[in-house]
């Protein structure tokens, strides 16, 4: 879907560009994230705050700061009362800086609001399907327009109080006048996550100006005087140049990928020029990129689906016993006499068990609609049939060359042919070439004794290719090696894939090339090997008369690039050598013209493993691909996060599959076409299909020769079925996990050397297996925010845990917690009331004087209430066991309360194994009862006898209950809630 036009002003139009509407989970993930970092940062400073507040250190003293010499707070009574009215009789004035709690209470709520933004957002995004909005724009537009005007404002008031705050603290010399600070507050640890808070603001603020200038690109772009330079003509220049300089950039930055014959003149106008035609440039389609993900995962198991449903028809024919017609076969599979012969009625084939006796697979091959799929009888090759075995073992043997050409020859030319650093061609003296006695050049450190090399080139540039020359003795054959795709001088080369004429080339090579096509970049490569192979002569002089290798054979080898050009290299050489023989294992898939491939059925043996995407990307196959992809795109009937979700979680059997895709997706017959998308793809269809009528996107390309296809059964990537396939099977790209895997080169040796001919026709290769669940664990299938996956009771816990923390952490910070009655004994036999205090953990509450036109007598408890203000225990007052044991608790509970907290959070967005619910039940369990271990206190001397020897008497103390209490006590029992919930989760586990 296109971007989601907001408002328009002065001319200027405020898009999402890049995201679509219900792109903006992203933007929302981006915009959570942000604000979470955030709240890191903002959590430690409001517990710091609450701490300092706790101590006292918000008070002023006199004006003065708490880092200031001239600040002094507390007594050292030894009952702990100490009176606002004291210190004021002592002319200490206190007053409360409040400018922290304002910016930090400011933060508080726009992180909040921003949050709910965010979840409003998040909702509205999830409205319609990714090609039918259904309203959800006219939800999004108010959001995103609040959010521009009134959400925004709270980064620039939070930026105003924070550089009021810094300018405050810091003026006056830190508030100390004359006097030295005892430490600086903006060297603290606080200080530093401020400054990132205070930053992160000022980053959101960069958007506005961001904005604004794209729109005046944008606007200088669309005015008279430049438009001509961005005519549509233009645009395929600007793909080219930018291409070029995306390559370019990649050189610099890993020169081990080359790159340095790049010259940004020219080379990428192929596939610029392609990629346009295949985009279509006039007839866009508004797609994004999160549509391709969704649309490209889709695919994939409609692709599977497909092919399930096929089989379990041709299971249910064979089943009935009707007959099946042999014209379901595909029609260009059909086209060669041979083909024909091979079909034979399936129910029979099926029935009579024919499958073992004459070594038959049955392959399901796409339709040329590209829709539908069907079944197609193939020839396995056989430990019976001697050609059958012996293309497998010479395909094995010729496969090392390709793969060591790679790396391992340039590392023998260097370590032990004492090839120079800087030179690039390895040439030995024509005199030693024929001498019968090559010891000192043999592969010896690939274990290949019996090779020996002649030439190599180790050049790579546009036209040049490394390749090498070798003398197998085993074999008795030359063997020509080219390497593949390595270098971005290669990947040009690649994606130069428009076909050209090859009749000038047939009459320098001496075949007949009128009417025939090739790969443009490939047939460019293979130009400067056959030119560079005639001036070393070295091909000359090993066939030469008085070589004693004149009667080996030219074997031409290579894999991937490398396999393409080592079959058009065998085309230009075979007029000079009848018996020459290619293998190209896991060549491209658009190489020679559809009867020029078959005409080298007789020299070339193409090797292909299971879903290799390469020799599958052909330009008709391409757009077969985009067509299939905007008709999946369509039937998407659930909103796209819902969509996302679904392709995440892996599909674990072929039953389920087709219970997904009916969930995910409508049929094909009832795709809505009265939509703005649906016509964009028609338009879109019908350009594209004139445009390929004409001119040379009408030539299709194939991969030559004979093919060899290693189907892998079992999907373990070590057993695998080979049969003689069609190049006609090979006109879809499959979207398979191992689609870019089974393209490497580096196993595929040990998989032709393990092949076992006498097995492989016993495989039910027909049938379909359950999908292995390789890529997660069932009991741990997604990660998705606030996707509930262990049921809503998490959700319960979340909030219940959260409440707890808070309640925990409230009974830490107050100094209420107990309220502390006394009784004074002195020596001679008198009492008197003592003073009664609210007490915390940490610290203690002032008193006060409640009347402001009299004084209060101090000795008179009653006379006194509780004020405002907080104080620490002064240094001098004993801490006994019980009170330290009951502030080590506190802080054990606190942080076990955060480690709860934290996992059942985790819970809302991922699944959890049954044994983990134990743990969390532990969790919560050891919570509640290290939180009721804070009540240790009431055993300790604050409530019960304290003496003071020195001034002769002593107190009995009574306490009760205060709101830090009742907090303890809510956060006991929600604590043993959650452990109980966590319980009743792994019961919830058990029964399912």
């Amino acid at each position: 879907m296109p971007a989601l036009k907001v408002y328009q002003v002065f001319g200027f139009d405020l898009t999402t560009r890049p995201f679509s509407g219900d792109d903006l989970h992203i933007v929302c993930l981006i915009l959570a994230t942000y604000r979470v970092l955030q709240s890191l940062c903002l959590a430690p400073l409001i517990i710091n705050h609450l701490v300092e507040k706790i101590r006292g250190g918000n008070l002023l003293v006199n004006g003065y700061k708490k880092w200031c010499p001239q600040y002094a707070l507390g007594g050292s009574t030894d009952l702990l009362v100490y009176t606002v009215d004291e210190q004021q009789l002592q002319n200490v004035t206190i007053t409360v800086d409040i400018s922290g709690s304002i910016f930090l209470w400011a933060t508080v709520i726009f992180v909040f609001i921003d949050f709910t933004w965010i979840l409003c957002v998040w909702s509205a995004a999830s409205i319609g399907t990714p090609t039918q909005s259904m309203g959800r724009d006219a939800y999004l537009k108010p959001l995103i327009i609040y959010k521009m005007l009134a959400v925004n404002v709270f980064p620039i008031l939070l930026l105003a109080l924070g550089i009021a705050k810094v300018v405050d603290v810091r003026k006056n010399n830190y508030g100390c006048g004359e006097e030295q600070p005892k430490f600086y507050p903006d060297e603290t640890p606080m200080y530093s996550l401020f400054c990132v808070l205070m930053v992160t603001f000022a980053l959101e603020l960069l958007v506005f100006p961001t904005i604004a200038t794209n729109k005046v690109v944008h606007w200088i772009r669309r005015s008279k005087l430049v438009r001509k330079t961005y005519s549509t003509r233009s645009k395929g220049e600007r793909l080219e140049q930018c291409l070029g300089y995306i390559f370019k950039c990649v050189a610099m930055c890993n020169k081990d990928l080359g790159g340095q014959d790049l010259k940004n003149k020219g080379e990428m106008k192929d596939f610029a020029s392609n990629l346009m035609e295949f985009t279509n440039n006039d007839a866009k389609v508004d797609v994004v990129l999160s549509d391709m993900y969704v649309g490209g995962k889709l695919l994939a198991r409609v692709q599977a689906e497909r092919r399930y449903i096929t089989i379990q028809k041709l299971k249910e024919t064979s089943n009935q016993g009707q007959d099946q017609d042999s014209n379901d076969v595909n029609e260009e599979a059909m086209a060669t006499e041979e083909e024909a012969t091979e079909s034979m009625n399936r129910r029979s084939l099926l029935q009579s068990k024919t499958l073992s006796k004459y070594k038959q697979i049955l392959t399901i091959q796409p339709k040329k609609n590209g829709h539908d799929y069907v079944v197609s009888e193939k020839r396995v090759l056989s430990s019976k049939n001697e050609e059958d075995v012996d293309v497998i073992k010479t395909a094995a043997h010729y496969s090392l060359y390709a793969l060591y050409i790679y790396i391992d020859i340039f590392e023998a030319a260097l370590n032990d042919f004492d090839l120079p650093e800087d030179c690039q061609t390895f040439i030995r003296d024509l005199n030693t070439l024929l001498s019968p006695h090559n010891d000192s050049y043999r592969l010896k450190r690939v274990g290949c004794d019996h090779a020996h090399l002649c030439y190599a080139n180790f050049s790579n540039g546009i036209a040049a290719t490394p390749y090498a020359i070798l003398v197998d003795e085993e074999k008795k054959s030359v063997v020509i090696t080219v390497r593949g795709t390595l270098s971005l001088e290669d990947w040009v080369i690649d994606l130069q894939y428009v076909p050209l004429p090859l009749d000038d080339v047939g009459e320098i090579c001496g075949f007949d090339g009128k009417g025939h096509h090739c790969h443009k970049g490939v047939l460019t490569r293979t130009k400067w090997l056959y030119n560079d192979i005639k001036v070393h002569k070295v091909l000359k002089l090993l066939f030469s008369e008085d070589s004693q290798y004149k009667e080996y054979n030219l074997v031409v080898v290579g894999h991937s690039l490398g396999g393409g050009c080592a079959s058009v290299l065998s085309l230009m050489l075979r007029p000079s050598f009848p018996n020459l023989k290619c293998y190209a294992f896991e060549p491209p898939g658009c190489i020679f013209d559809d009867r020029l491939a078959g005409e080298c059925n007789e020299f070339i043996t193409a090797i292909i493993r299971h879903d290799d995407v390469v020799p599958r990307v052909t330009q008709p196959n391409l757009e077969t691909l985009r067509d299939e992809f905007f008709d999946v795109l369509a039937r998407i009937k659930v909103p796209k996060l819902h969509a996302f979700r679904d392709v995440r979680t892996p599909v674990v059997n072929s039953s389920q599959l087709i219970q997904r895709n009916a969930k995910v997706l409508c049929p094909r017959r009832e795709i809505e076409r009265d939509t703005p998308f649906y016509e964009q793809v028609r338009k879109f269809r019908t350009e594209r299909a004139a445009k390929n009528q004409t001119g040379e996107v009408s030539v299709k390309l194939y991969i030559p020769g004979r093919i060899v296809h290693l189907v892998d059964t079992k999907g373990d990537e070590k057993a695998y079925i080979p049969y003689w396939a069609s190049r006609y099977e090979f006109k879809q790209v499959v979207i398979s996990a191992t689609m870019l895997s089974d393209h490497s080169m580096i196993p595929l040796p040990d998989i032709l050397k393990d092949l076992d001919l006498d097995n492989v026709h016993e495989e039910d290769t027909f049938g379909i297996k359950d999908a292995p669940n390789n890529n997660l664990d069932p009991s741990f299938l997604e990660f998705m925010l606030c996707s509930y996956p262990n049921g809503g009771l998490v959700g319960l816990l979340v909030v219940s845990s959260l409440t707890a923390l808070i309640c925990c952490f409230l009974s830490n910070s107050v100094c209420k917690f107990v309220t502390r009655e006394t009784v004074v004994f002195f020596p001679n036999s008198t009492t008197t009331p003592g003073f009664g205090i609210s007490a915390g953990i940490y610290s203690y509450t002032l008193k006060q004087c409640p009347r402001h036109d009299t004084s209060c007598e101090e000795t008179v408890p009653d006379e006194l209430d509780d004020s405002k203000y907080c104080q620490p225990y002064p240094s001098t007052f004993f801490i006994d066991q019980y009170w330290t044991a009951a502030r080590a608790c506190s802080i054990t509970s606190l942080l076990l309360a955060l480690v709860g907290l934290a996992v059942v959070s985790l819970a809302t967005c991922t699944k959890m194994k049954r044994k983990r619910w134990k743990y969390f039940s532990l969790i919560f369990l050891m919570a509640s009862f290290f939180q009721g271990l804070q009540f240790l206190i009431f055993q300790s001397g604050l409530c019960n006898v304290m003496s003071f020897p020195l001034k002769g008497y002593y107190a009995y103390a009574d306490c009760a209950l205060s709101k830090g209490a009742y907090m303890s006590i809510a956060a006991v029992v929600l604590q043993f809630t959650n452990a109980i919930g966590c319980i009743a989760m792994l019961r919830k586990k058990h029964e399912d």
